[in-house]
């Protein structure tokens, strides 16, 4: 059985994937990833919703980063966690958000300055090898969905996942209502 709003031509760069509720664990539990790269070999992404409470600052104390310093650090994936890396996030002339993953210390400042640019710092990012992401995807562990124009201002905290799920549809916003733990209603 395949998801109604997925099929496996479907290209995701530049979609959401937000988890299933069946998708528990620390991790992926309540996520939303943006996909900036999907094709024959794979996919990439990194996860929006999960800040750390730390800064670049809390890691990063060398004059190449004294700029850099202030900005929040986000959890992007259980892949590579122990590596600080920069994204760029933008509107495209299209509608389409674009990512610009894994930019260095010297694109992240330049990108500071860019009117409608956003800038995050990630510990880790989420990857999936070929065929995988498909795979999840018709075992319904994920909802695809378009990026939506408020998403970059939108609280990029635990609040994103339920906001987005209940704006697709009034299936998606009674699953944006399941307890994390059914068995206690």
């Amino acid at each position: 059985m395949k998801s109604p709003a997925y099929s496996s031509d479907t290209p995701l760069s530049g979609s959401l994937l937000l988890s299933s509720p069946s998708l528990k664990d620390d991790v992926f539990g309540n996520t939303v990833i943006l996909i900036h790269s999907h094709n024959g070999k794979g996919a990439e992404g990194l996860i929006l919703n999960k800040p750390l409470g730390k800064t670049v600052g809390d890691f990063m104390c060398s004059e190449q980063f004294q700029e850099l310093k202030h900005l929040p650090l986000y959890s992007g994936g259980p892949v590579a966690k122990d590596q600080l890396s920069f994204a760029s996030f933008r509107w495209a002339k299209n509608g389409e958000l674009k990512c610009k993953p894994a930019i260095s210390a010297e694109e992240a400042k330049a990108s500071m300055s860019k009117s409608g640019t956003i800038l995050r710092a990630y510990l880790g990012s989420s990857t999936w090898t070929k065929g995988q992401l498909e795979d999840e995807l018709e075992n319904f562990y994920w909802f695809p969905a378009p990026a939506i124009s408020s998403l970059l201002s939108m609280p990029q905290d635990k609040t994103l996942w339920k906001n987005i799920l209940q704006s697709l549809s009034p299936f998606h916003h009674i699953i944006s209502l399941t307890p994390d733990d059914p068995s206690l209603n």
